[in-house]
């Protein structure tokens, strides 16, 4: 499958209709995913505020794991190391374990695995292993998902506007710098590592209001300044405050902010949307800069000479 192929495919992935089985009674919820699997647990641990969410995205889990929790693993390929010890670390706790993966070593420690669809990148299956939490938890709604589905086949027809964004960035050399809203910092990171992993370039983001207690005594004088790329995610109805913030930021900054919305009126539908828009925009950079999107030959190295040194 080719790689545009398989970022179009998100479509019909927020229809996948799989859940895990929640326990009812639980304390906290602990999520471990490493890379292009990590970042379901992200958006989830943004917009789940019920009870407490911590990611896990080491070999470690917290001290306070146990019978009263949670435990969510996360693995594309249900074979990622740092994921299964993890895993196992938590059984021997006694936490509620689930598992999504679309098979894998995962799978067969885990009796309670939701497996979805092979054959992509693990970063490409973000709505295979992003939707069924959301829907597990009664965080999105089926009319929610049928109003994204059509908004994201619009996206795929008119790809212009991620095609000028990608040629602004690669024909002045820029470094990609992402900022997010609140409810949308898990997408500017997710847009931070698919210009990772698709265009192989440096990218950095950060989210308001946060950054404005840090990064900005930066954003004026820091080095290289020019090199820069400034983006901001946002919704159509993002809070004041923080529309005022990105606004006073820029000016006293001295900065312009290419501002990207998300489309439709749901916090579902804004972060699939923008989503899709970031998958877009590193895809065509890559393009532009004559490397291959699905090449990920260094992290398989790596993990290949890790597992040697054991």
């Amino acid at each position: 499958m080719e790689f545009i192929e398989e970022i179009a495919s998100l479509r019909d992935q927020i229809s996948f209709d799989g859940t895990i089985d929640i326990p009812e009674d639980f304390d906290n919820v602990v999520i471990a995913g490493m890379g292009g699997s990590g970042i379901a647990g992200r958006i989830f641990q943004e917009w789940f505020t019920k009870k407490p969410v911590v990611l896990v995205n080491s070999y470690d889990i917290p001290e306070f794991v146990s019978k009263r929790t949670l435990f969510i693993a996360i693995s594309y390929s249900g074979n990622t190391e740092e994921t299964i010890h993890a895993t196992l670390e938590a059984a021997k706790k006694g936490a509620k374990i689930r598992g999504i993966s679309s098979g894998g070593k995962l799978a067969e420690i885990i009796d309670n695995t939701l497996i979805i669809p092979r054959s992509f990148q693990p970063r490409s299956a973000v709505g295979f292993l992003t939707v069924p939490l959301l829907r597990s938890f009664g965080l999105v709604n089926e009319e929610e998902i049928a109003v994204t589905k059509n908004l994201l086949g619009e996206e795929d027809q008119h790809t212009q506007e991620y095609q000028q964004i990608a040629n602004d960035i690669f024909s002045q050399n820029k470094i990609p710098v992402i900022f997010g809203i609140p409810g949308l910092s898990s997408v500017a990171y997710r847009w931070k590592t698919q210009f990772n992993e698709n265009a192989k370039v440096l990218a950095y983001s950060s989210s308001f209001p946060e950054l404005n207690h840090n990064d900005t005594m930066a954003l004026e004088n820091t080095y290289r300044k020019g090199e820069f790329y400034f983006m901001v995610l946002r919704t159509k109805a993002v809070r004041k405050e923080i529309s005022a913030r990105i606004g006073i930021t820029s000016k006293l900054c001295k900065i312009d902010m290419k501002g990207i919305e998300g489309e439709g009126n749901s916090l579902f539908s804004n972060i699939f949307t923008l989503i899709h828009k970031g998958d877009y925009i590193s895809y065509f950079l890559a393009k532009m800069r004559g490397v291959d999107p699905k090449d990920v030959t260094i992290i398989e190295s790596l993990k290949k000479e890790i597992g040697e040194t054991k």
